[in-house]
């Protein structure tokens, strides 16, 4: 059995699909995929992508472990607290609001726009439920249920890595694990392998292809950014990427 964890997708519905194409003739009865968080933002299709993930979960392909990222963290702030903007203001959200809804977009757009710096106070209404509204239960009910951290065979699976301060997995912050710290992977000695995402910290060949950030006890597999999405199969390592595609 093995653990294969699927890197930032990021809106990239053509490079996930691809990849999961490629991983399905290599998966075994009681195989894992963990996928890193960050399936939103930045590129079209951030439904689509959601959608990719929840056919392959009911296709019984394997055992799915879905991870908190940043950028699901930040929108399920706003569904907890609509008059919150920061994921709106900071994640390159109208991409993901669009593959919603085009008319939500437009309406979202429009309205920052009129509300200029007001975006920035406290308590300053927005009119969120016009994508709310456009989001399938489903999609919300995945989003709620993100996990932060999946552990197996001596490695920690999580979106931005962990405190390398805090020896405890059970003691690292939810922010640790989502966000990452200043200090990781560089300050990271070990025990356990950490397989993560979020640094945007893929190692390009002489072609400009990316491929993992290999740390003493850390891998990184955040390639999307180059158009390619990662995958790595634990405990052997073996990698598996999807074509060029489209760069989020």
């Amino acid at each position: 059995m093995a653990t294969i964890a699927i890197g930032d997708i990021h809106g990239n519905r053509e490079a996930l699909d691809d990849l999961l194409t490629t991983l399905d003739p290599e998966l075994r009865g009681g195989d894992t995929v963990v996928f890193l968080g960050d399936y939103i933002d930045r590129g079209p299709d951030s439904r689509g992508c959601i959608d990719s993930i929840l056919r392959f979960q009911a296709s019984g392909r394997a055992r799915v472990v879905a991870l908190l990222g940043n950028h699901e963290d930040w929108l399920l702030r706003t569904v907890d607290n609509p008059r919150r903007h920061s994921w709106l203001l900071g994640m390159e959200a109208l991409d993901t609001i669009a593959s919603y809804s085009a008319a939500a977009a437009v309406v979202m757009r429009r309205a920052m726009q009129e509300a200029g710096a007001k975006l920035f106070e406290k308590d300053y209404p927005l009119p969120y439920e016009a994508f709310f509204s456009a989001m399938p239960a489903e999609h919300l009910d995945f989003l709620v249920g993100l996990q932060l951290v999946h552990v197996a065979d001596g490695a920690v699976f999580s979106h931005g890595g962990l405190d390398p301060a805090v020896t405890r997995l059970d003691e690292q912050s939810k922010d640790a694990l989502v966000w990452g710290t200043r200090t990781f992977p560089d300050d990271y000695a070990g025990p356990d392998t950490v397989i993560y995402g979020h640094w945007d910290n893929a190692v390009l060949d002489k072609d400009g292809c990316p491929g993992p950030m290999q740390g003493h006890c850390s891998i990184g597999i955040d390639t999307i950014k180059h158009g390619v999405l990662t995958a790595l199969r634990w405990p052997d390592r073996r990698l598996f990427q999807s074509r060029r595609c489209r760069a989020s």
